[in-house]
């Protein structure tokens, strides 16, 4: 078994179900209460693998009742800001690298956003920048955030609007 850190963005939590949280983790919750939407917990859990430890910790949050986990974090997109802290780069050098003015070009493509803001994904920088600093990454974590994120964004669309033959699609596409 080993210790991973899994952090969740949770709707519903408040200062008076803080107990809760911290029965349902066994006391190793780190809390940090947001905004009246969400707020972020994250505590170390024993597992066989990543995927184990962010299902568990999932189940062990929606355990209590009122909570519901939003995402697992970090973000899988990011802006250039953002990709320069995760790297410990400047904003202008991580523009640079983006722009092809320093480093090998290839910088991957934005996947969103607009031409001021644009977004990557965090998989593909991190990818690149492994390939540039001739490292190995983890591809585990990645995979699995963005897979359990996609099916919370899912599952969080078809609370919004039940459609039981869309649910049975949804389904059968992860399964496939």
């Amino acid at each position: 078994m080993t210790t991973y850190n899994v952090t969740l963005l949770v709707a519903g939590v408040d200062e008076e179900g803080l107990d809760d949280i911290y029965a349902a983790t066994d006391g190793a919750a780190t809390v940090e209460i947001g905004d009246r939407w969400t707020s972020t917990v994250g505590f170390d859990i024993e597992a066989g693998t990543f995927a184990d430890a962010v299902l568990q910790a999932i189940d062990q949050i929606e355990q209590v009742p009122g909570l519901s986990v939003v995402r697992v974090e970090p973000d899988q997109l990011v802006w250039a800001s953002e990709i320069a802290d995760r790297v410990g780069r400047t904003r202008q050098s991580i523009d640079q690298l983006v722009k092809g003015q320093r480093g090998p070009g290839g910088f991957p493509a934005p996947v969103s956003g607009n031409v001021r803001n644009p977004l990557w994904r965090w998989a593909d920088v991190e990818a690149w920048f492994a390939a540039y600093e001739h490292r190995e990454i983890d591809t585990e974590r990645p995979a699995v955030i963005g897979a359990v994120n996609g099916a919370l964004e899912a599952r969080r669309n078809l609370h919004v609007r039940p459609n039981p033959e869309l649910a049975a699609r949804l389904e059968a596409l992860i399964g496939a």
